[in-house]
């Protein structure tokens, strides 16, 4: 039965010719500024509590949006 279908009904697998629609270039400057934000006082306040290696991980966080801020064109 599965071959009586013509071969050109078969969906075309391949890529998105203009990318993703989402994904760290797909989110607005407003959302990495505001996550850096967050993750920096965070890392602010873990720190002061003492538990040094938890900041340090939630700087580098941070420094990820950051990238994702200031990296991109546009």
């Amino acid at each position: 039965m599965a071959e009586d279908r013509p071969k050109s009904a078969r969906r075309r697998v391949s890529p998105p010719e203009k990318g993703w629609t989402l994904g760290a270039g797909g989110l607005p400057h407003a959302f990495w500024a505001v996550m850096g934000a967050l993750l920096v006082a965070l890392a602010a306040l873990v720190l002061i509590l003492g538990y040094t290696v938890y900041g340090i991980l939630v700087l580098v966080l941070a420094a990820a949006a950051a990238v994702n801020l200031f990296g991109k064109p546009g």
